[in-house]
């Protein structure tokens, strides 16, 4: 555990010098925004998958996968499909916003395109309560990991989780997040590929695996169930899955975001194809470790410990796989991808949220801050949303994963894609239908995850018995409001 420790350090300093270097390189708000809208392809597109590709992918879906199996990769491998709609339809209409109309934000470009300060206004609420929230639940998930790895209690990982992502989003903003996005981004893939190669080796191949599952559980009436398409969910939750992460990306502010630091929107075509890739070969970790592990359960070749482990939590594949079948050094470079994963999406929402707080909601209400006041307010913010996520995540703990988790990617696909992603390509949409769409998709799915964890008798009765993913239920509402 040493050599991990070592090699986790490392990579914080590294993370810490590029936030410095980036705030020398930070003198407007634009810089601290949108990164002087001066970046190249490469980074863009790496900035782009790495934000998207949470700590749910290296933490939750491997857990996922063990637990019902091949449909668990309805949720990853849209990616590709998911970053290709979202560069065609949103990439080179958001990047030209911001030279027409000086946009900064998902808001901006909002009331730019409706003409109204209402509907900008309930985009930055919405952006706004959904990213702190989902920057709780991204803290939360760097704890579990912290935790294990240097022996301090979960509190302590909280605290130094949300001061070391606070370091360098004060300091350097946006341009400090993309940074450390595309030196992330290049962790978490070299991470997939290296433990995808583990996983070939421990198992003997993934038709090995398969079939050794399948004959452990045919007894159960589980067995081929598991290694179907569908894995033992329904089709329709699966393909809900699908649909609603697919669609749903052009709603999401941390991805929208960033095709306003493009510096040749001429050469955007391209990016469909990089940010697609990256998204593809994280997705490798997830099916790997899933399987193996669950190759390894049911052949009964797990240690005590790692059984133990899984007993408490299916959220601790990845844990059980690094501890006790990879090599340390690989093990701590590929914990170092999963804090890649949680803290590349951490820093592009609270800078985001900061963004929502200092430029959007005050011009809602006909204030207008100047560039300075926005930097330097925006610094502030940042600091205030910090204080905010860690109150949340130190209140609610671990078991408050499951409802942060809620106001994530399915609150931004219902309450923010119609309006941006149809609404920017269609001419008829109305600023009264856009304010709307957010408030019937927000409202719903918040509503849904609230009543689904409060166990409400309608849900139980009505919308659970259907097999549909909330944030693809409220999605369709809002598309049709």
């Amino acid at each position: 555990m040493s050599t991990i420790r070592v090699v986790m350090v490392i990579y914080m300093l590294v993370v810490l010098a590029i936030g410095y270097y980036a705030m020398k390189q930070t003198n407007s708000s634009s810089d601290f925004f949108i990164a002087g809208k001066k970046l190249g392809l490469m980074a863009l597109a790496m900035a782009s998958f790495s934000a998207a590709i949470s700590g749910w992918v290296f933490v939750g879906g491997p857990g996922l996968y063990f637990s019902i199996g091949q449909g668990s990769l309805w949720m990853t491998f849209p990616t590709a499909i998911s970053f290709a709609m979202a560069w065609i339809i949103l990439g080179k209409r958001m990047r030209l916003l911001t030279e027409v109309n000086d946009c900064m934000t998902a808001p901006d470009a909002v009331y730019a395109r409706y003409k109204s300060k209402w509907v900008s206004g309930i985009a930055a609420v919405a952006i706004l309560v959904g990213l702190v929230l989902y920057l709780a639940n991204q803290i939360t998930a760097f704890a579990f990991i912290l935790s294990p790895i240097f022996k301090i209690n979960f509190q302590w990982a909280v605290l130094v989780g949300m001061g070391i992502v606070l370091i360098y989003s004060v300091a350097g903003g946006m341009l400090a997040g993309v940074y450390t996005d595309v030196f992330q981004g290049t962790c978490m893939i070299i991470a997939s590929i290296i433990i995808f190669t583990l996983c070939l080796v421990t198992g003997s191949g993934t038709q090995n695996m398969a079939a050794n599952i399948v004959d452990a559980l045919s007894k159960d009436a589980v067995g081929a169930k598991f290694v179907n398409p569908w894995g033992v969910m329904p089709a329709i939750t699966t393909m809900s899955w699908f649909f609603c992460l697919s669609i749903g990306i052009v709603g999401q502010p941390h991805i929208v975001h960033k095709f306003y630091m493009v510096k040749d929107v001429r050469k955007m075509r391209w990016g469909v194809v990089l940010a697609a890739i990256g998204g593809m070969v994280a997705g490798l970790l997830w099916f790997g470790v899933g399987l193996t592990v669950k190759y390894l359960s049911v052949t009964g070749k797990l240690p005590k410990e790692a059984v133990e482990l899984l007993k408490k939590s299916t959220d601790n594949t990845i844990v059980v796989f690094l501890n006790y079948y990879t090599p340390k050094v690989i093990a701590g470079v590929v914990y170092a991808g999963i804090a890649s994963a949680i803290m590349s999406t951490a820093d592009s929402f609270i800078n985001i949220a900061a963004a929502s707080a200092v430029r959007d909601l005050p011009f809602a209400f006909n204030k207008k801050l100047t560039s300075k006041q926005e930097l330097f307010m925006g610094r502030i913010v940042v600091v205030v949303i910090a204080v905010i996520t860690i109150v949340l995540a130190l209140t609610l703990g671990p078991k408050g994963i499951a409802l942060l988790g809620a106001f994530g990617w399915g609150t931004f696909a219902a309450a923010l894609a119609p309006a941006i992603g149809i609404g920017f390509n269609w001419s008829r949409g109305t600023k009264q239908a856009a304010f709307a769409s957010i408030v019937v998709g927000l409202v719903c799915n918040v509503g849904l995850e609230i009543a689904k964890v409060l166990g409400a008798g309608f849900y139980k009765t009505y919308i659970a018995p259907k097999g549909i993913y909330n944030g693809t239920l409220s999605l369709c509402l809002s598309i049709i409001i």
